[in-house]
């Protein structure tokens, strides 16, 4: 049967209904073998053989669909391959005709038409590709709103894209003038022509994709100036007040400050061991390792609810569940709420900063990511008293809070202490993102 319909390639237009008449009583006949099938298949047992001739009812279906189209230039329908095929409704517990064997058909019957599309202009049909071209698009878009999965289905519908684009390339050859005169060197001179102007339509194709991409773009962009034009100041003003500012240091070498010209301003500086660093031990108070940091603030713990601290957030979301954008160099000023299950090392803290509602994020931790702050209210003499700590000398790196934040960045003292005030000046900005 199959043989037979790939005559039409060699076909002449107007011998067409003598072949596909040909072909007809051979598709009939499928029905003499679906009654024999359907009583050797046992009740409710379809699925579990259907495998078996899925394929040679799908090549039913390619042929029955390929002559359908070629006498009516119509697609047939689901039900009317059923009645040619002679499936009846009182077998589909034994055999029917399942819709993914019918559009695998389908899929075989636009195979075909992409080749005959290309021969029959060799046969000097023009105006067939043209309809061939109306029916596939017609067809691939209804294929285009199925959900399939992505199995064997899928795979083939995709090549249809390939089957349109060769019929696209028969209908610019059909629609060569049938006044104008072919070159005397023949066709291939002609394919040779369009080889060359093919890149350069595929060229213009792109720059007006690439416009048409820049124009979205802008269009994007303005939308989005102005909606910040109309929005209203105070929301602009809120969402700045919550990010937490942290502006890149100045370039170069730190220049000291005459006293004169120092912001009379205090600021809350800490010791900031560099990581990777090579010289003098660091502070105990300071220090890296969990156990020396213990056993140099054993007088101190547990930290008590509302003790100020350098907190160092891990990356990842808070105990509360909001969101944190950290990274390994951010320290932030926060406050101690409560020692988690009576052990001296595990804390809850909250962020100084307020969020939306009213409240800090809030984090458990441990003692490796804390540097107790000197309690302004702790009694002389007292291990949290701003006495008990380190003062810094001039060069020394700290620690220094951001006025009006909650954010610590790296700096260097740049003069010494006087009455507990300490002047710093921001690192050079290569040095603040080695930190």
């Amino acid at each position: 049967m199959v043989g037979i319909l790939n005559k039409i390639h060699s076909t002449p237009s107007d011998a067409m209904p003598s072949l596909l008449d040909a072909v007809r009583p051979v598709l009939l006949s499928c029905r003499d073998t679906t009654r024999a099938l359907v009583g050797l298949i046992p009740e409710n047992q379809f699925w579990r053989w259907k495998d078996m001739w899925s394929n040679s009812l799908r090549t039913a279906v390619f042929a029955a669909s390929l002559i359908e189209y070629l006498s009516t230039r119509n697609l047939i329908s689901l039900e009317q391959v059923s009645e040619i095929l002679g499936i009846e409704d009182e077998w589909n517990d034994r055999l029917s005709l399942p819709v993914e064997d019918y559009l695998h058909g389908l899929i075989s019957l636009v195979n075909e038409l992409s080749r005959l599309a290309v021969n029959a202009v060799t046969l000097g049909n023009f105006e067939e590709p043209i309809r061939i071209s109306i029916f596939v698009k017609d067809l691939f878009t209804g294929f285009s709103m199925l959900n399939l999965k992505n199995d064997l289905l899928r795979r083939r519908f995709d090549s249809l894209k390939y089957d349109i684009k060769k019929i696209e390339e028969g209908k610019l050859i059909s629609a060569w003038p049938v006044d104008d005169t072919v070159p005397a060197e023949g066709l291939d001179d002609v394919k040779g022509i369009y080889k060359k102007l093919a890149p350069g339509l595929r060229e213009i194709q792109n720059a007006a994709d690439e416009e048409a991409k820049a124009l979205e773009d802008a269009i994007e962009r303005v939308g989005v100036l102005i909606a910040l034009r109309k929005a209203p100041l105070d929301t602009i003003v809120q969402e700045k007040r919550l990010k937490r500012p942290r502006a890149p240091s100045p370039s170069g070498t730190p220049v000291l400050m005459s006293p004169a010209t120092i912001p009379n301003r205090t600021s809350v500086s800490i010791t900031l061991p560099a990581r990777n660093s090579v010289g003098p031990t660091p502070p105990i108070p300071f220090s890296r390792d969990p156990k020396a940091r213990r056993e140099a603030l054993h007088k101190q713990l547990p930290l008590q609810p509302g003790r100020k601290v350098a907190f160092h957030p891990p990356p990842g979301k808070p105990s509360n569940g909001a969101s944190a954008d950290n990274d390994e160099n951010t320290w932030i000023l926060a406050l101690v709420t409560k020692c988690i299950n009576a052990d001296k090392n595990r804390y809850e803290v909250q962020d100084a900063e307020p969020q939306e509602d009213g409240s800090g994020i809030l984090y458990n931790t441990t003692l490796r990511a804390i540097i107790p702050l000197p309690d302004p209210t702790a009694s002389q003499g007292s291990p949290a008293h701003i006495s008990s700590y380190q003062t810094f000398s001039a060069g020394a790196t700290v620690m220094a809070l951001y006025p009006d934040t909650s954010c610590f960045y790296r700096a260097e003292v740049i003069a010494a202490p006087k009455e507990i005030h300490t002047k710093v000046s921001p690192l050079s900005h290569a040095e603040s993102n080695n930190a």
